[in-house]
């Protein structure tokens, strides 16, 4: 590490105050040979005990507020900081064999810990979130987590700065696989570590993910990265959600999507897939595991939640203050409060306490260099004076008051709706008949002339669509100015993840003729060519849905019968 020639005379003349301190060491200063020495020979002890009689050294008569604030402004003094902390956790010895397992070892190590800032990023991002595990800080860092960053570091240089540091630090600390996937069990196979790093980078290059995911801290994206779900289940949620329910892209509000599961006894099979839990649905448990799945999919943090006989989710909202718990940015969903909730091993109420204060960027940092710095000490009066001041800071802002009790969509935690009743029926601004070509004519889903129980969204890939509502009767009419009687061939380009969907078609007074909607898992496809007789003249096409769970229209397509 390079210091300026000030800082080491500052350095060489604290260090005469080691020989009265109880180490069998000479005067130690921060200096880059010595480092690299226990880069080399994989012995990181000595540089360990160095840092830690040096630390101790500046200690001497600095354990008020002012004075312990200073020193974690002075660069110089935090970088030999990280360097202990980092040390000392991970285990000198099992450093030391880590730097021995493979010749690319030392360089990595020695980038890390040649750079405060991403070792800082490392340190505050493994501290435990529950306030009586951070204080207990008996917490180890693991070698395995080195080993996965440095395959990522190795796979994309971009992995050295900004979003993709904090994103590789991420998956290195919380690798796919090992997140809270809810209570459904999916039948999931994540990726490897690498390649779930590529893929929300390639995500976050697209513009697939959410705004939000620029802004969040590296805990916060462990709990993306860390997703139990394949990398092509999350590529699929996305594609799915954007095709199908577009409107849920508003305010990053995908979570609501889980209100589509079909809630208890679906006659339709659930076979252990999340292309399948929609419309198979189930008990809390795949309801709960599609919430997180979903908001992992479009960068949002989650994580499953248990309650008394019950399953839901927790997630980063994008702004803080909607309802539920307006203030707070994690909501709990689809069940009760975070009184009654348990997740990452805490109550809900010990984990918002932890994330408020990890929200507080700044005073947490100086809370857990104080608390590292307490804990280099030898000296149990200094370590107490030290761990004093980082209690003040650490209650120094007030707490965000809460309605712990709430919860977002609570009334859908396990029943299944009522149906609702029909909405009156709506004319569109489409006011002229639309005349049938020669050949085929495409007609937009949303140029209807009037309709009852549906809604139109913008279509994620452009234009419009009209999505029937769940559980409510539908309808759509389209005024048609036929050339010709005779048999038509329509189709309709559809998207829904439920199985056993039908339209009922009528044009006047003809037959009545049926349209399967194959489940298209969300994404748009085709109807099978179905046949309908119109006669010459103006008609009205009525495109009615009896009973379903949710179907999204793109178009529809008319086309004489050769």
């Amino acid at each position: 590490m390079k210091i300026n020639s000030v800082l080491t005379i500052k350095f060489l003349l604290a260090g005469t105050l080691l020989y009265s301190f109880p180490v069998n060491l000479p005067a130690w200063s921060p200096n880059g040979a010595e480092l690299e020495v226990a880069l080399k020979s994989g012995d990181f002890a000595n540089y360990q005990a160095g840092a830690t009689a040096w630390l101790n050294a500046q200690a001497s008569g600095k354990t008020g507020e002012a004075a312990l604030k200073a020193l974690l402004k002075d660069p110089a003094f935090t970088a030999i900081l990280d360097q202990r902390q980092f040390i000392a956790k991970t285990g000198a010895d099992k450093l030391g064999a880590f730097a021995k397992a493979d010749p690319a070892n030392p360089a990595f190590l020695g980038w890390l810990l040649k750079n405060p800032k991403a070792l800082d990023l490392y340190l505050e991002a493994v501290v435990p979130i529950g306030l009586a595990a951070r204080e207990r800080n008996d917490y180890k860092l693991s070698t395995g987590a080195l080993e996965i960053w440095k395959k990522i570091l190795a796979a994309d240089p971009d992995a050295k700065d900004g979003l993709y540091l904090k994103l590789a630090i991420a998956t290195a600390i919380r690798p796919p696989g090992t997140g809270n996937r809810g209570a459904g069990g999916q039948n999931d196979k994540p990726a490897e570590p690498v390649g779930r790093y590529l893929h929300f980078k390639k995500a976050h290059q697209n513009k697939e993910l959410f705004p939000s995911f620029n802004n969040l801290t590296v805990w916060e994206y462990q709990h993306v990265v860390s997703s139990c779900s394949s990398d092509s289940d999350l590529a699929w949620a996305r594609e799915a959600i954007n095709t199908w329910r577009p409107d849920l892209r508003v305010n990053e509000l995908v979570v609501n999507s889980t209100s589509e599961v079909w809630r208890r006894n679906s006659p339709h099979p659930y076979d252990d897939s999340y292309k399948k839990v929609l419309s198979g649905g189930g008990k809390c448990g795949p309801r709960s595991s599609w919430s997180v799945m979903v908001c992992q999919a479009f960068g949002i943090p989650a994580i499953g939640v248990g309650q008394p006989a019950h399953a839901c989710v927790a997630y980063k909202a994008a702004n803080p203050m909607t309802q539920p718990q307006p203030g707070s940015a994690w909501k709990v969903g689809y069940g009760r409060g975070w009184q009654v909730s348990k997740l990452e091993g805490m109550s809900g109420q010990e984990f918002l306490a932890g994330i408020e204060e990890r929200s507080r960027t700044a005073e947490f940092s100086e809370v857990e260099h104080l608390r590292a710095f307490a804990s280099a000490l030898v000296s149990k009066e200094q370590a107490a004076a030290v761990v004093e001041v980082a209690h003040k800071i650490q209650t120094s802002v007030p707490s965000v008051k809460t309605d712990l009790t709430a919860s977002a969509k609570a009334d859908e935690a396990e029943k299944e709706l009522t149906p609702a009743k029909p909405a009156p029926a709506k004319a569109s601004s489409s006011k002229e008949p639309v005349k049938l070509a020669a050949g085929a004519t495409r007609i937009e889903a949303a140029a209807f002339s009037r309709m009852s129980g549906a809604h139109v969204y913008d279509s994620y890939g452009g234009g419009r669509q009209v999505n029937f509502e769940k559980s409510v009767p539908s309808w759509l009419e389209y005024t048609l100015d036929v050339p010709v009687s005779g048999t038509y061939v329509i189709e309709l380009k559809t998207a829904t993840p439920n199985d056993e969907q039908v339209f009922n078609v009528s044009a006047g007074s003809g037959k009545l003729v049926e349209i399967k909607i194959p489940n298209t898992t969300g994404l748009w496809s085709q109807t099978a060519p179905v046949e309908l007789r119109l006669e010459q003249g103006r008609q009205v096409l009525k495109i009615a849905a009896p009973s379903q769970r949710g179907v999204a229209v793109r178009f529809i397509e008319l086309k004489a019968r050769s």
